[in-house]
Parts: structure tokens; sequence; C-alpha cells
């Protein structure tokens, strides 16, 4: 006869028996965990400076800066993120109530890893194309520059590739995102006697939060994923409440941020509603344009351009020669210089000195960019001309640059003077020194 041994029981063992013990009808009251800020906080900055941040850093350092061949500065901050994105949801694992067994677990996290890479591929190549014409508010078929590649399966190519991205690679990523996203809510839930508010923390995170959701949805086309983890959200809380629980600080802070960000997807859907270029990239019911489909180029300038452009391919061929690039230019309200043209010229002509249209695009658009500034310094100088006299003295100018703003040297006003050939009488005519200080700083770029 063997000796008896008291066996130790184990945290899960210890509270069956309690549930077994308690009497029947007493209510189970769950212990009420405190709102994870450190959580949320590390999850909001993440997703704002690593994914949010990587179109803010192309404004500021474009990738025309970088060599075309070597990845640009938005690329470096897509890498950190496809490293830092699994780690994020691997914590929020951590902290949640309820998780996934060990091998869904790293199934999920190599999807996501596979999915970011795959759109860092396809968005690098995307950006490069954007330097030569490219038009994200259109489809890769009805780009201009993409109907003139030889041969045309170089089209099919891209147009796979942006097929991984737009639908497999934000799909396995924002798969598992989702699903952890829901995991953590499903267990952020107290007894109706513990019913908690937010903190104010939580009501400081909830408009970043929610303006994230909202970058996720129109960017990654992740609208139906957003939706169907909404309506299960909204389950969860109904047949929640049936049993006496209702959503904690954490579980609150969750389902605020997604009904706020609906209530931006629907903001931003309806202003661009009728918009017919966007539709015609976006045809199906769900129509969620991207952020980053800002036109440069409308559908009735592309159509402008067009019908000028076709006068002067005399011998239809669908290219004008590169001496009547200028003539075209002035003809559609832009005013290049010569040596601006044949900047133009030398990057994009080919060798036989002809153009086609998708060239003359990429070159109005270059155009269009460098005259904006223009517009901006003569708004400048006629708002200082108070007298709408149509010109300010050089020492009016030289006291309002070394004064105001972003202050320059007495050296560095010299310099410009001197290149916008300011007049012996000392008199700085607005409109030519506008366009004199737009062309220096295009030619010395």
């Amino acid at each position: 006869m063997q000796p008896f041994t008291r066996r130790r029981q184990t945290p899960a063992l210890h509270a069956a028996s309690f549930m077994s013990s308690r009497p029947a009808g007493s209510a189970e009251v769950l212990p009420k965990p405190p709102f994870q800020l450190d959580l949320w906080l590390g999850f909001t900055l993440h997703s704002w400076i690593l994914d949010v941040g990587r179109p803010l850093v192309t404004l500021v350092l474009p990738a025309d800066l970088f060599p075309l061949n070597r990845p640009a500065a938005a690329e470096y901050l897509h890498l950190l993120y496809n490293i830092c994105t699994p780690l994020v949801l691997l914590k929020m694992l951590e902290r949640s109530p309820r998780s996934l067994p060990p091998l869904a677990i790293h199934l999920g996290m190599i999807t996501v890893a596979m999915g970011t890479s795959l759109h860092l591929a396809t968005d690098a190549i995307t950006r490069r194309l954007v330097l030569i014409g490219y038009q994200l508010h259109l489809s890769v078929r009805d780009n201009p520059i993409m109907k003139e590649l030889r041969p045309p399966a170089l089209i099919d190519a891209f147009e796979v590739l942006c097929f991984f991205d737009d639908t497999l690679g934000h799909l396995m990523w924002c798969f598992p995102f989702f699903l952890v996203i829901f995991l953590f809510f499903s267990g952020c839930f107290c007894h109706r006697t513990q019913e908690d508010k937010m903190p104010l923390a939580a009501w400081m995170l909830l408009i970043p939060s929610a303006a994230y959701y909202w970058f996720l949805i129109a960017e990654g086309q992740t609208f139906i994923l957003f939706i169907f983890t909404f309506f299960a959200m909204t389950a969860t809380v109904m047949h929640q409440r049936r049993r006496g629980l209702v959503p904690d600080a954490n579980g609150l802070f969750m389902l605020y941020s997604f009904s706020a960000a609906l209530l931006l997807l629907a903001f931003w859907v309806s202003c661009l509603w009728s918009d017919d270029v966007l539709r015609r990239k976006h045809p199906g019911l769900i129509y969620i344009p991207q952020p980053r489909a800002a036109k440069f180029l409308t559908q009735d300038q592309i159509n402008e351009y067009k019908e000028c452009f076709s006068l002067y391919d005399r011998q239809r061929r669908g290219k004008i020669e590169g001496r009547e690039l200028i003539t075209v230019m002035r003809c559609l309200g832009s005013s290049p210089t010569p040596s601006e043209v044949q900047r133009h010229l030398l990057i994009h002509t080919e060798a036989g000195g002809e153009l086609d249209f998708s060239t003359f695009l990429s070159i109005m658009h270059r155009q269009l960019q460098q005259e904006a500034p223009q517009e901006e310094i003569l708004e400048a100088l006629t708002r200082a001309d108070k007298e709408q006299r149509g010109f300010l003295l050089a020492s009016e100018l030289r006291a309002k640059l070394t004064g105001l703003g972003e202050r320059l040297t007495h050296r560095e006003v010299d310099e410009l003077l001197q290149d916008a050939g300011v007049g012996s009488d000392g008199r700085v005519h607005c409109e030519q020194f506008a366009e004199a200080v737009t062309r220096t700083a295009a030619a010395k770029h």
C-alpha cells in the first residue's frame, strides 16, 4: 500500500474548486484591469512615426534626393516598421487576456513580416515611377506612362506586383493585426458593478488612434477587415452585456477608436464620392480613395494637354519634336525659360529628339512644381508692396529678408539681389524678381 501524499493544487485547479464551491446564482466578479497606457501609447507612436510618418518624410526628404538604386529615407522607416510591427503585436498578445496557440502566433507573425515586406518592395518601385510621371490616382493601365511601355508585357508585370501589394500584401499583415486587436478586446470586460470610465490619457490618445485606423483603412484598402472586426466587437459587447459584463477602460478605448475612425472614413468618402477619376480607379461599391492618390494633374488638365499635344503631332505618331516643346508649354499657360526647356530635353528626349505624350505629362508636372514657388514669392512681394507700385526698394526688401521669418544674412541678400539683376535705381520689380529667383533656384537644384 502506497503512502498517502497530498498533491499541491495548481492555480487553475484551485480556481476550479473555488468556482464549484460558490453558491448557485452568485454573480462572478472579475478583477478590473487597469488602463494599459504604456501599451496604447507605444502602439500609437509606432503607428504614427513608422507608418504615417513615411509619406511625411517623403515630403521633407523626397526620393530624388537619394540615388534611385538605393533606399530613400522613407524606405528605411519602412524597414524599421517591418521589424517593429510583429514585436508590437506580440506585446499585445502577451498583455491580452486571451491568446492563440503558439503555432498560430508563429504563422501570424511570419505572415505579417511577409506582407509588410511585399508592400515595401512595391512602394519603393512606385515612388520611383512617380518621379517620371506615374499618377497615383490612376490605375496601372490608365497611367499615360504605362501605355507607352514596350514590350506591353511590362505593364502586366507591374500590374501583378500592384495586385500582390494592394490585395495579398495588405491582407497578409492586416488580417493578423485585426485578429490580435479583436482577441485583446474580447478579454477587456468587467462586471457591471465595476463599470469603469476612460481616464484622461485614454481620451487624449483617442483621436490619434482613430486617425491612424482611418489612414490604415484608406491607404491599405482594408475596409472589409475593419468593418468585420468592428461588427464582431459590437456583437461581443451585446453578448457580454447579457452576462452582466461591460467593457473596461481598455475595451471602451478600442470601441471608441473604431467608432471615430468609421466617422472619419464616412466623411472622407463623402468628400470624394463624386470624383470621376478616383471612381474609375475604385469602381466597386466599396469606394475608399487612398490619401496618397492626391492628383497633381486633373483629368481636365490631361485632356487639355492631350488636345494641345495633338495639334503639334502632325504625323499622328503620338510624338512631337523636342524643338516644339517650349511652344506647346507656353500654349498651355506655362512660362518656361529656354534653359529650363533645355534641361527637360536633356533628361527626357529620345535619341531622335522626340517626346511622347507620357513624357510630356511628366515634363509639365515638374514644370508646374517649379512654377508654384514663383507664385508664392510673387504673392509675398505683392503683400509687402502696400502702395501697389509693382516694385519694392532694395533697402525695403533687405530689411524684410534679414528681419522677418527665416532670416537671411546680408551676404545672402546680396547674392539674391545680384542673381535677380536689381537695377541701379535700387528698385526690385516683383514679377521679375520672383521669376529670377525661381530660375536661379531651379538651376542650382
